[in-house]
Formats: structure tokens, sequence, C-alpha cells
């Protein structure tokens, strides 16, 4: 199974970003052994999207002091060698969460993408710059899963 993984908080604008994009990618049209996963907030409940997967993509927002929209690629070593990015903007960070699955041996290829937040403050909806950035980075993950 091939996962598509998105977080977020839809509560706090362009924090929810990730579930944003799943949404938008439901109106695709998606192989069988493609799972769109609304995972909320993260943390250790990615552990279980994550292990038995044959490839996964996540989306969340990353604060990697780019402008709002910038999209950004990562894998799971990369989160290693940057102690000044934020990872993850919930109480788990992605690379606590790839080091377990590192030392289970259960790791698969995974690819994160991460977009640059314009704000966190109460609300539904992402702000312009990210909205309009969230079609590229849709095309970006569907390239990424080899499905454009």
């Amino acid at each position: 199974m091939r996962r598509i993984i998105g977080c977020g908080n839809l509560l706090m604008q362009d924090e929810g970003v990730g579930i944003h994009l799943i949404r938008h990618l439901h109106d695709k049209q998606m192989p069988d052994d493609v799972e769109l996963v609304d995972a909320a907030a993260g943390g250790f409940d990615l552990l279980d999207f994550i292990e038995g997967s044959s490839r996964v993509v996540i989306v969340d927002a990353v604060k990697a002091r780019g402008k709002p929209g910038d999209i950004y690629k990562f894998a799971p070593e990369d989160f290693d060698v940057d102690p000044l990015l934020k990872t993850s903007l919930h109480d788990v960070c992605l690379k606590d969460v790839f080091n377990i699955l590192k030392l289970a041996g259960k790791l698969p290829s995974v690819t994160v993408f991460g977009i640059e937040p314009k704000s966190m403050g109460w609300g539904m909806d992402l702000t312009d710059e990210v909205k309009k950035a969230l079609p590229r980075l849709g095309e970006l993950v569907m390239k990424e899963m080899e499905l454009a």
C-alpha cells in the first residue's frame, strides 16, 4: 500500500495545509493501492500509517524561514542534519517517528513535503499565499508518487 499522509490542525489556518491537500487530492483518480490519509496532528499515530507501507509521502506545514507558500522536499535523513529546522508543528517530531521505524527496520521509502505557513492563528481557511501554492504542492506529491 502506498500512502499520502496529510498532517495538520484545520482550526489553525496554514497549520492545516496537509489536511487541505488530502481534501484537494480526493478529487483526483487514485489507483487502488494509494490511500489518502488525514492524520490530523500526526505524532506517534503516524507509526501505524507509515509501517507496512511500500511508499509514503507526508505533507505538513514546516517553518524553515522561507516565504509563505514556499514548498520544501525532504527525505528522512534530512531531519538529522539541521537542528534549527522545525520539522513538525506538533508535539512529536517526524524525526522521532523516523528513528523509531529505523530502529525497528520498518522505515519504507518516505518523502516529506513541507510548506511554509504564513499564519497559524485561529481560522479554518488557508492564507492566500498557501492556498495559491496548494495546486502546485498537489502536482509535486502526485509526481513523487508516480501518479502524474
